[in-house]
């Protein structure tokens, strides 16, 4: 273990000096040193994406969400195997379903429901699955559901699995509704923010999981949150990276993307997955991510994480008032069983909850809303 531990530590930083040959425009000297590096039979899958990266930088001209739109494994399609096997992620992901199922559980007549990076819709099939279960007195009588998302493919197989779901799980007396809207966070229309302002149901509730990290600068960020704040949710969740990719310095970047991503692939490797799978996890989903973040110029950068306290204190002053978790539902999904060496800490002083693993804090959420 010591030798594993002194060897990733040489790779490290020997990327680190590559990094600052990279920013000081010595470009050629910086492809020797990873070249060398990538040919050792040692090097390992955290190593080898982010030499890979540095080494292939600047090679597009295209942001990440452009590049494979149109292909069978987009990232997006990984995205249902991660929820599986990454802790941290299934730790936070499972809470926030049960915290938003409490709250559609209540005994309201009606609500709405907005995913702001909706995906595939499977956090709402989850919901939507759990709902289908409450007695006849709890049972909503309208359920709209409003998802946003840049991947027109996504927003028609959520609209399609949503009907499914509501036409074989609830009774003709709960009206499901779906409103599709193709936009970037940043580039909502004022129309759109105002039908969800004015949505007429008894409630709001928004989640936002791992998509507002994309907006492209600190200005745009701040004011999707102000108008997620002016629609008054009752709830709102937020799941982000607890980790500094906004930063443009590329050494900084690449040691804090070595110790995020490095740390899930060690989870990845606990648990036991065939090598495909891990191998999709790493290279398809995350190994896109580590891409992106130390190969491209700051103008074509997408994943631009920060930590969480920058979070906490963005929706502070968008209006926002930070909660502590809310109790599970009894019966709903629960955190897995295989995480229990995941440590959950939970910030008192601006109530956010953060995943760690030997010390990497990994994935962050915020429970809010405008009341006290």
């Amino acid at each position: 273990m010591k030798n594993y531990t002194m060897t990733i530590s040489t790779h490290l930083q020997t990327l680190t000096l590559a990094g600052k040959l990279i920013s000081d425009n010595k470009t050629e000297e910086a492809c020797v040193l990873l070249d060398e590096l990538l040919g050792q039979s040692e090097c390992d899958d955290i190593t080898r994406l982010c030499a890979m990266a540095l080494r292939e930088r600047s090679q597009t001209d295209l942001p990440m969400y452009l590049r494979d739109l149109e292909e069978e494994d987009k990232q997006i399609n990984v995205f249902d195997l991660v929820l599986q096997s990454v802790p941290p992620v299934q730790v936070v992901s499972y809470t926030a379903l049960n915290t938003m199922i409490e709250l559609y559980s209540s005994g309201v007549s009606s609500f709405t429901h907005l995913n702001i990076g909706i995906g595939k819709g499977r956090f709402e099939m989850k919901m939507l699955q759990e709902l289908s279960k409450l007695s006849p007195e709890q049972m909503p009588r309208l359920i709209k559901i409003i998802g946003i998302d840049i991947d027109t493919a996504s927003l028609r197989e959520t609209g399609e699995a949503i009907q499914h779901l509501a036409n074989t799980l609830f009774p003709a007396t709960t009206k499901i509704e779906y409103t599709p809207v193709f936009a970037f966070a940043e580039a909502i229309t004022p129309g759109t923010w105002a039908e969800i302002q004015n949505h007429d149901t008894d409630l709001l509730g928004v989640v936002s999981a791992f998509t507002l990290h994309h907006i492209p600068t600190l200005e745009l960020r701040q004011e999707v949150l102000q108008k997620i704040a002016a629609c008054d949710p009752t709830l709102f969740m937020l799941l982000e990276p607890d980790v500094d990719h906004f930063t443009p310095d590329l050494s900084e970047r690449l040691v804090n993307c070595w110790n995020l991503f490095g740390t899930i692939f060690k989870l990845v490797d606990q648990n036991g997955l065939q090598e495909k799978e891990a191998k999709a996890i790493k290279y398809k989903f995350f190994g896109r991510e580590i891409e992106d973040i130390l190969g491209n110029e700051e103008d074509k950068r997408s994943e631009k994480h920060e930590e969480a306290d920058v979070w906490a204190g963005r929706l502070k002053t968008a209006g926002f008032n930070l909660h502590h978790l809310v109790r599970y539902r009894e019966g709903a999904a629960v955190i897995p069983q295989d995480t229990q060496t995941l440590k959950v800490s939970h910030n008192a002083e601006q109530k956010f909850t953060t995943t760690e693993y030997e010390g990497i804090p990994m994935v962050a959420m915020f429970t809010a809303s405008r009341q006290l």
